[in-house]
C-alpha cells in the first residue's frame, strides 16, 4: 500500500515538474522573441508554481527585464530587487536595478548603487550617467519649469497613444498611432499585450477649443493592415510616405522595417521596402526632413554603437535612399536612441535611455558646432521619471507634442508642449573701441543658436531687443569705417527674467590699433603666454571680418642699435603673423612690418586718460622723453614705443549690414 502511494506521489510531482519546466521553457521562449507581455505572464505563474529555489534568480531577473522593456519601471525595481537578494549573478543587475529605481521616480534610493558601483570601476560609463543624471534631477528641483505641458484627453485612450507627425499642410491636425479598441480586425501583441496598433488622425477644432476624437488614417487607405503600424513620416508635399512596420521572422523575435508609398496623380502605389532596411535588422521611427534632402530613422543595423541607433540617409529622389550614416559617438551610446526628429534649423531631436536624464527614455537636443554634435537634455516638465520620446514641433517654434508614460498617463499619451515667453531683454551701448565716443546709428544683427536672426538700428548709440529662452545668441555691429564686432550671450539655463547690459566697440579701420599685453623677453621675439591670450582675441575679429587684410607692426624704443632693432621689430611681427596663421587665419589676409624705433607713438586720447603726464596728440622722440624729468616716466614713455599693431589696409562691407 506504502508502495503505491509513493508511485503515486512520484507521478504526480514529475507530471507538475514537467508542467513547471515546460512554462517556464515556454515564457523562455517568449522573452527571447521579445514577447515581453507574454513572457511576464508566464514568468509570472511559473514562479507560482516552480518549488526549486535555483530557478527562481533567473525568473525573477527576465521578469525584471521583460516589465523594462514594457516602460513599467516600478515593477521592473521590484523583480530586479527580488533576483538580486536571491543570489542572481550578472554583471550589470545592480546598474539595471538603479536606471529602474530612478525611472520610478526612486532617485533618491539610486543614487548609492550609483556610487558604489561608480567606486567599484570609476571608468564605468553607465555608473558615471547614473550619477550625472541624479545631479540634474536635484538641480531641475531647484529650477522653475519652463515649459508649459498638457495631457491632451480628447485624443488620448487606455492603450498607447504615440505622436508620429504634425500632418503636413493641414492646419492642426496630428498624426498618431494607437492601439485602441477603434483597431479593427487586430490581433493582440505578445510584445504589449495591446491590440496591434493603427495610424489615426486628430483635429484641433479652433471654435470649440478642442482635439477631435481620433479617427482611422484613411489615405493612403493601404497604410493600416493587420499587422503592427509603427511609425510614418510624410514629406511636405505628402506626394510620399515612409512608414515602419512590424514584420515576422519565423522563429525569430518580431523586427521593425521600412516601407515607402507614392502617389500618383489621385493614387498611392503599394508599398515597397526601403532596399536597405532588408538586411534582417530592426528598423523604426522613420523622419523625413522638411527640406526633403534626408531620411532619419532608429536601427541596430550593422556598424551600430550598440542597441537602436540613429541613422540617416541623403534622399536622391522619391524612394530613392543613400547608403546610411550612422551619426557618431555624440548622440549614440551603448544603450537605445530613437525617435529622431529634425527642425528646419539643423537642430536634432531624440530619445536615449543611456544619456544622462531624468528617468527611462529621455529627449534631448544635439547642435552641430564645429563639426560635432553637442547634445543637451531637455527640461522638465518635458522630461520625466518615465519614457518620454517622439518629441514634434511646429517648425522652429518651441511648441509641439511629445509622448510620455508619466505619473497619471493611462499608458503612453500624448501631450502638448509649449515655451511661454519670458522676460529676457539685452541693453546695448556702443562706442568706438579708441575714443569711446558713441557710434550713433548702425545696423545690428540678432542671431540665436535656435535659427532665428533680426536685424535693428541703433539710436543715439544704443539699442535694446527682447530674447528667446534656451538660446545662444551673437549680436553683430556692422558699420562704415569700422570692422565689424560681436558680443555673445546665453539664455541657456535661466529660468527668472533677466536684463543683459553689452557695450560693443567696434575697431576703426583708419588708424592703427595697439594689441594690448604684446611683450617680449630683451632681445628676443618668442610669444609669451599672455601675449597670446590678447592675439586670440584677435584671431576671433578677424574671423569676424574675413574679407579684411591687416599688417601686423612691430616697434622698438629707441635704445640700442638702430638696424638690430628694425631686424627685432620684423622677427617679433613675423611670430605673431605665425601665431595668427596657425589658429586658422589665412596668410593671404595678413602682412608683417617691423619698424624698429623710426615710428615713435603718438598718444591718443585713451592713453592720455591713462597717463596723466602725457598729452593727446603727444609725439613720443627723443624731445619729448627727455622733457619727462624723472627717469620712471621716461620708462614709460619708452615702453609705450614698444607695441605692436595692426592696421586694416583693405576691407569689404558685410553682407549682413546692407
Amino acid at each position: 500500500m506504502k508502495i503505491k502511494t509513493l508511485i503515486v506521489i512520484a507521478a504526480v510531482f514529475l507530471s507538475s515538474s514537467c508542467s513547471v519546466n515546460k512554462l517556464i521553457s515556454d515564457a523562455n521562449n517568449s522573452f527571447l522573441r521579445k514577447e515581453y507581455f507574454a513572457a511576464a505572464e508566464k514568468y509570472k505563474l511559473a514562479n507560482q508554481k516552480v518549488k526549486d529555489k535555483a530557478q527562481k534568480p533567473l525568473i525573477y531577473f527576465n521578469l525584471a527585464e521583460s516589465f523594462r522593456q514594457m516602460g513599467d519601471y516600478t515593477k521592473a525595481a521590484i523583480w530586479y530587487k527580488n533576483a538580486i537578494r536571491s543570489g542572481y549573478q550578472d554583471s550589470t543587475i545592480q546598474l539595471r536595478y538603479a536606471d529602474a529605481l530612478r525611472g520610478a521616480g526612486k532617485p533618491e534610493m539610486a543614487q548609492p548603487i550609483y556610487e558604489a558601483e561608480h567606486k567599484k570601476q570609476p571608468q564605468n560609463q553607465w555608473a558615471s550617467n547614473g550619477l550625472e543624471s541624479i545631479r540634474r534631477i536635484q538641480e531641475w528641483k531647484e529650477l522653475p519649469e519652463l515649459y508649459l505641458i498638457e495631457n491632451l484627453k480628447t485624443i488620448n485612450s487606455i492603450t498607447n497613444d504615440v505622436v508620429t507627425q504634425l500632418y503636413p499642410g493641414k492646419g492642426q491636425t496630428i498624426v498618431l498611432r494607437s492601439s485602441r479598441e477603434e483597431s479593427p480586425e487586430k490581433k493582440i501583441n505578445p510584445e504589449t499585450g495591446q491590440k496591434f496598433g493603427d495610424f489615426f488622425t486628430s483635429t484641433f477644432d479652433s471654435t470649440r477649443q478642442k482635439w477631435s476624437l481620433p479617427i482611422l488614417l484613411n489615405e493612403p487607405n493601404s497604410l493600416n493592415s493587420a499587422d503592427e503600424e509603427l511609425s510614418l513620416n510624410f514629406d511636405q508635399t505628402r506626394q510620399w510616405v515612409v512608414f515602419a512596420k512590424s514584420v515576422q521572422q519565423p522563429l525569430k523575435p518580431t523586427i521593425g522595417q521600412l516601407f515607402f508609398m507614392l502617389k500618383e496623380g489621385e493614387n498611392w502605389t503599394s508599398p515597397k521596402p526601403v532596399p536597405f532596411s532588408e538586411d534582417g535588422a530592426d528598423y523604426a521611427h522613420p523622419m523625413i526632413s522638411e527640406d526633403g534632402k534626408t531620411l532619419w530613422f532608429a536601427s541596430n543595423r550593422s556598424g551600430g554603437k550598440g542597441g537602436l541607433d540613429i541613422w540617416k540617409s541623403e534622399i536622391l529622389g522619391k524612394g530613392q535612399f543613400a547608403v546610411p550614416q550612422n551619426v557618431g559617438n555624440e548622440i549614440n551610446t551603448s544603450g537605445n536612441e530613437i525617435y529622431p526628429f529634425e527642425k528646419p534649423n539643423g537642430h536634432l531631436y531624440f530619445s536615449s535611455d543611456f544619456h544622462p536624464g531624468s528617468g527611462g527614455y529621455d529627449i534631448f537636443q544635439a547642435q552641430l558646432s564645429n563639426g560635432k554634435w553637442q547634445i543637451d537634455q531637455l527640461s522638465p516638465p518635458v522630461n520625466s521619471a518615465g519614457d518620454d520620446l517622439s518629441i514634434q514641433f511646429y517648425g522652429i517654434q518651441e511648441k509641439g507634442f511629445f509622448t510620455s508614460n508619466r505619473k497619471g498617463s493611462r499608458g503612453h499619451d500624448i501631450y502638448s508642449f509649449v515655451l511661454p515667453p519670458t522676460l529676457f531683454q539685452c541693453f546695448g551701448k556702443i562706442h568706438d573701441s579708441e575714443t569711446d565716443s558713441i557710434l550713433p546709428d548702425v545696423n545690428i544683427r540678432i542671431v540665436g543658436s535656435d535659427g532665428s536672426s533680426q536685424k535693428i538700428r541703433s539710436v543715439n548709440g544704443q539699442f535694446q531687443v527682447g530674447l528667446n529662452p534656451e538660446n545662444d545668441y551673437a549680436i553683430v555691429v556692422f558699420t562704415n569705417g569700422y570692422l565689424n564686432a560681436q558680443a555673445k550671450i546665453s539664455t541657456r539655463g535661466l529660468r527668472q527674467a533677466k536684463e543683459f547690459e553689452v557695450d560693443i566697440r567696434p575697431v576703426p579701420t583708419n588708424k592703427p590699433i595697439r594689441i594690448d599685453n604684446i611683450n617680449y623677453e630683451l632681445g628676443k621675439w618668442e610669444l609669451l603666454p599672455q601675449a597670446k591670450t590678447s592675439l586670440d582675441k584677435l584671431v576671433d575679429l578677424l574671423k569676424l571680418n574675413p574679407e579684411a587684410i591687416v599688417e601686423i607692426s612691430a616697434h622698438t624704443d629707441n635704445t640700442g642699435d638702430e638696424q638690430l632693432n628694425l631686424t627685432l621689430s620684423e622677427k617679433r611681427a613675423a611670430s605673431v603673423v605665425e601665431y595668427l596663421n596657425q589658429k586658422g587665419i589665412s596668410a593671404k589676409n595678413l602682412k608683417s612690418k617691423g619698424y624698429g624705433e623710426s615710428i615713435p607713438l603718438r598718444v591718443n586720447q585713451k592713453t592720455a586718460r591713462q597717463y596723466e603726464f602725457l598729452r593727446e596728440n603727444d609725439l613720443l622722440n627723443d624731445e619729448t622723453i627727455d622733457k619727462l624729468g624723472s627717469e620712471s616716466l621716461k620708462e614709460i614713455a619708452r615702453s609705450l614705443n614698444r607695441r605692436t599693431e595692426f592696421r586694416v589696409l583693405q576691407t569689404e562691407q558685410a553682407a549682413g549690414s546692407k
